[in-house]
């Protein structure tokens, strides 16, 4: 029983097999000649280019470096035979002040009262001596008398110093550039302190370190210019490293004075010249306020007026030839050029380019 099932089994799958190839076989489409497609055609397309018209303009080449506005003449002002406590303080940073202004001022307690007291004292003496004169005293008695006087007198003019020494004055016409360290009323001060920094406006200057590349432009009296908020003012190097050393060598032979804190008259701050900073002052004057702040200066070193320029960045170096991309007619060529002047951004066109030329920027 089971061979027959086998046997019925395996005819059946011959049939059923036998039946899906005709099936097939009938469902299958074969032309009578094969048809060969034609190659995918390909257009061809412009390329869109970003350009820039070559115009003409003025080059300007420059060296320019960066410094602090400072002055070339400035006083520390300071008490020079007493302490105490600042009793008041007229100025501040940035004020504008005359010579002789009044700039501080210290607590002098009771010696309008004491001074007073010495000046009636020495009113006395003096009628003590008038009397004895009147009344035909002896010559001894008089120049007693007078001695007296003297010695009053003495006493009153060392308290008018006393109170004149406690007020501060400014030394010369300036600006006040600042104050001294905890300098307010109410603080005790010692002599030989600053109390205020006055700078002479009328000779301001500024130093600079150039580029090694670039020092040697920088001659005695060159002519350039600080530039103050985007404003251009004259001005020219009075101080290069050459200068400093012959100067430094000139001062050895030089025998000092001793320096006296109690000097009547203030002492001017000098320039410390160093040998890595070339100094450059106005030869113009300057904006009021501009002690202290940054500023540059700008040394022309060369210039072309009227000149076909642009970017460095569109030459290529290709083969040691300066190179640019020019478009015409459609098309992008190679052009070789001749450089003239060159700044870190731009470079004028000798000869390759003409004004109008539409240069390829990509």
């Amino acid at each position: 029983m089971n061979k027959v099932k086998r046997v019925t089994l395996k005819a059946a799958a011959a049939v059923c097999a036998a039946a899906l190839c005709c099936s097939l076989g009938g469902c299958v489409f074969l032309p009578d000649e094969e048809t060969v497609l034609a190659a995918p055609s390909v257009e061809e397309t412009a390329v869109n280019y970003s350009t820039i018209t070559a115009e003409r303009r003025d080059l300007v080449k420059q060296d320019v470096n960066t410094g602090v506005v400072r002055s070339e003449t400035q006083y520390d002002l300071s008490f020079k035979k007493q302490s105490g406590v600042i009793s008041k303080i007229y100025v501040h940073a940035g004020d504008t002040v005359k010579k002789g202004d009044l700039i501080c001022e210290l607590d002098t307690g009771e010696l309008n009262y004491t001074i007073t007291e010495a000046e009636l004292n020495l009113r006395a003496a003096q009628l003590d001596k008038q009397i004895l004169q009147e009344n035909g005293a002896s010559q001894a008695q008089i120049d007693r008398a007078q001695v007296e006087v003297d010695l009053l007198q003495m006493q009153v003019d060392e308290l008018y110093a006393q109170r004149d020494d406690s007020k501060l004055y400014a030394a010369i016409d300036g600006t006040i550039s600042g104050l001294g360290k905890d300098v307010s009323a109410g603080n005790y001060i010692n002599k030989g302190d600053v109390v205020a920094t006055v700078i002479d406006t009328s000779s301001l200057y500024i130093s600079i370190a150039p580029s090694a590349e670039n020092f040697s432009l920088y001659k005695m009296g060159t002519q350039l210019s600080i530039k103050i908020n985007d404003t251009l003012y004259a001005a020219e190097v009075f101080m290069i490293p050459e200068e400093v050393v012959s100067k430094d060598f000139e001062e050895e032979e030089v025998i000092y004075e001793t320096y006296d804190p109690n000097a009547e008259e203030e002492i001017p701050q000098e320039i410390e010249f160093d040998r890595e900073h070339v100094y450059i002052r106005f030869t113009e004057t300057p904006p009021e306020g501009c002690v202290g702040n940054v500023a540059d200066t700008v040394l022309v070193i060369d210039e072309r007026k009227d000149a076909i320029v642009i970017s460095n960045s569109l030459i290529k170096k290709i083969d040691n030839k300066n190179i640019v991309y020019l478009y015409k007619d459609g098309k992008k060529e190679a052009q070789e050029i001749e450089v003239g002047l060159q700044t870190d951004s731009l470079s004028e066109i000798v000869s390759g380019i003409e004004e109008g030329d539409l240069v390829i920027v990509r």
